[in-house]
């Protein structure tokens, strides 16, 4: 890391101390100087302002302005020049005469004062004898009395700024930098102090370190205090090590615990059951009513279900290897629609009190490439769901949309819906919202589980909402 400093701590503060110093030193002095300059200028637009006044006093009484007169009212200022200008900004009178027909109601200095009684121009070329002029004007009864000096070496010595000032606050700034160097130097060696202690703490022992090497200062006390810290940090390095040997121990016993939970209450997943229950139940209970044909119907399911309960079985213990193997998982061209009338053909095993009415709104060509067994499970779970718990009359899927990759599906039902704070949680394993409820209808709460996981496999999302008509609304995608 020290080959890659360029420039060091003491170099680094000493020029930003420099820099701030500096910097209010040029801005005191162009304080000092503008107020300077200013002031100069409305001492010059006074003593004008008093000639005008002088002036403007001699029309009022009646007189007659010539160039004789204007020498006895500024006896002064031998290059005085005054001009008597109308409100329309007609030179009315000036002692060049050849400028007396000029119009000069745009001039700044007549502007202001027929704007605030008076006003001034600090330097402007004459038009007449192209000569800078300092202005100064009156605004009297009627007219407006200009009073003008030009800038010769008298008038540019009377307004330059006196630079006495100027060198002091440069003295000043010098004597900052220097006390500004001598800080930085003083501040950078206990620094060195600090920086040569945290290479010794990191790279050797220093149980043995003596802290009043260190100065008696704010720096002094925070390399003591990092001491005190590394010995403390390196008397519970071995207990925080063994601390985070038994965490990740921890962990991945739970781990193991949950995936163990999950293969073991797979079994509890009883809707194969319930339907194979059913048939052997309608066999009994009306054996001499049945014909034949509609005994071999009932076995036929029957044994159909146990398959499928195996195969759900096998597809639980897939889902919880996915995210450790998916490779594993075979894929092949799966006909969604086909996959869905399956699934809906054999809720009419339900008895007629939990029957509900499927609406099915996919096209014939909905075909992706996938697990046909993840496929189903998502279908059957939400189905299988929406008879038990849903409460509703109605199931409806849809084929929501599609785009270049993926189709969007839409599964709904008409019933009460679930609370708002239930939501967030329906896809959570083990998770029930009615749990004696669940548990009497044999749920394990891994239905949903097992929908998102599916529909995650196939490069999906999946979310849920209460439809505004009522009932819950599944939205998921499945990529082609």
């Amino acid at each position: 890391m020290a080959s890659r400093r360029i420039i060091n701590v003491q170099t680094r503060l000493f020029l930003m101390i420099v820099f701030f110093t500096w910097t209010l030193t040029l801005a005191f002095f162009m304080l000092q100087y503008t107020r300077e300059s200013e002031y100069k200028v409305m001492s010059l637009d006074s003593r004008l302002q008093m000639v005008n006044a002088r002036v403007i006093e001699r029309l009022a009484d009646g007189g007659k302005l010539t160039p004789g007169l204007v020498s006895t009212l500024a006896p002064e200022r031998d290059s005085l020049r005054i001009s008597v200008i109308d409100y329309n900004g007609r030179v009315t009178f000036d002692t060049n005469a050849d400028s007396v027909m000029a119009n000069h109601s745009n001039r700044k200095e007549f502007r202001e004062a027929m704007a605030h009684g008076h006003g001034y121009t600090t330097r402007r070329l004459s038009s007449t004898d192209s000569r800078e002029y300092f202005y100064s004007a009156t605004r009297g009864h009627g007219v407006v009395v200009r009073s003008a000096l030009p800038y010769t070496h008298s008038l540019l010595e009377m307004l330059r700024v006196d630079s006495a000032d100027s060198y002091l606050i440069v003295a000043i700034a010098i004597i900052m930098t220097i006390i500004a160097w001598m800080a930085a130097r003083s501040i950078s060696r206990s620094i060195k102090n600090l920086r040569d202690f945290a290479n010794e703490a990191e790279f050797g022992d220093i149980s043995g370190y003596d802290t009043r090497s260190f100065p008696d200062d704010e720096l002094g006390d925070i390399s003591s205090h990092i001491v005190n810290l590394y010995k403390i940090m390196k008397e519970t390095a071995q207990e925080r090590d063994k601390s985070l040997r038994k965490a990740i121990f921890e962990q991945r016993e739970k781990n193991r615990i949950k995936h163990e939970l999950t293969n073991n209450i797979s079994h509890e997943f009883k809707t194969p059951v319930h339907v194979i229950q059913a048939c052997l139940e309608t066999i009994e209970t009306n054996g001499g009513a049945l014909t034949p044909q509609m005994r071999q119907e009932l076995t036929d399911t029957a044994y159909a279900n146990v398959k499928r309960l195996c195969s759900l079985l096998s597809d639980l213990s897939t889902i919880t290897r996915i995210s450790d193997a998916p490779d594993r998982i075979g894929l092949d061209d799966v006909d969604v629609k086909e996959i869905i009338e399956r699934v809906a053909a054999d809720m009419k095993v339900y008895p007629p009190e939990r029957q509900m009415r499927i609406h099915i709104d996919v096209p014939g060509e909905v075909h992706i490439k996938g697990n046909a067994s993840l496929v189903e499970s998502i279908f059957r779970n939400l189905f299988v769901n929406a008879f038990n718990y849903s409460g509703g009359r109605d199931v409806t899927v849809t084929l929501a949309g599609q785009t270049a990759d993926c189709y969007k599906f839409s599964f709904a039902d008409n019933g009460i819906g679930v609370p708002e704070e239930h939501l967030p949680r329906l896809f959570e394993r083990f998770y029930r919202v009615d749990k004696g409820r669940s548990r009497a209808m044999g749920g394990t709460g891994l239905g949903l589980a097992i929908v998102k996981n599916a529909v995650l496999f196939h490069h999906g999302a999946i979310s849920v909402r209460n439809a505004s008509r009522g009932g819950l609304e599944f939205t998921f995608t499945l990529h082609k």
